[in-house]
């Protein structure tokens, strides 16, 4: 019985190691890179470069998704990390920026809220940072890659979240000295 069960052991850590070694082997995703259109301590917001469409029918107007992931998802609320994704248009000659929706994502990707805009006017706002991004102003400023856009959220929020404290000093009694025997006494 014994024996049986060494070999289902072995056979099971062989299993292991060869998917290990599998996984290891495993040609890695190709990175996207994002193009950081701001951050701050409690939050940062990206953009993908290359999913900027051009606006059909508009000119010099794009449209593009950003991606804020957030330390706290609602001022003055506890510590509930969590993502918005936006979808905005950019018009560059005028130097204007319109959303047309948003969407609130909790940590583990639940849809927390979803908006349209009511009424989509231009604003202009020319120090805006996601205007100056998706219009090509700022080149080669501040990017981060990732195999996803899912997994840099991931990574962002990890970043945040706090070290699990250790657990109390637990006191340790040393052990008694060894008592020496008679014989050894006597001699």
């Amino acid at each position: 019985m014994a024996c049986e069960a060494r070999k289902g052991l072995r056979r099971q850590a062989l299993g292991c190691a060869v998917a290990w070694a599998g996984l290891m082997a495993a040609p890695a995703a190709p990175a996207a890179v994002y193009q950081v259109v701001q951050s701050g301590p409690d939050e940062i917001t990206v953009v993908d470069p290359g999913a900027i469409e051009a606006i059909p029918g508009a000119a010099d107007q794009r449209r593009a998704w950003s991606v804020s992931v957030k330390r706290v998802l609602v001022s003055g609320g506890p510590q509930q990390p969590g993502y918005v994704r936006t979808l905005s248009d950019y018009d560059c000659a005028g130097r204007k920026v319109r959303w047309k929706s948003f969407y609130v994502y909790s940590r583990f990707g639940d849809l927390v809220m979803r908006q349209d805009n009511p009424a989509p006017a231009w604003q202009g706002s020319d120090a805006d940072p996601g205007l100056r991004t998706v219009c090509g102003d700022i080149r080669g400023g501040s990017a981060v890659s990732a195999s996803s856009i899912g997994q840099l959220v991931l990574s962002l929020m990890q970043a945040w979240d706090e070290a699990a404290p250790l657990p109390p000093l637990q006191p340790v009694t040393p052990p008694a000295p060894a008592r020496r025997s008679r014989a050894k006494r006597r001699s």
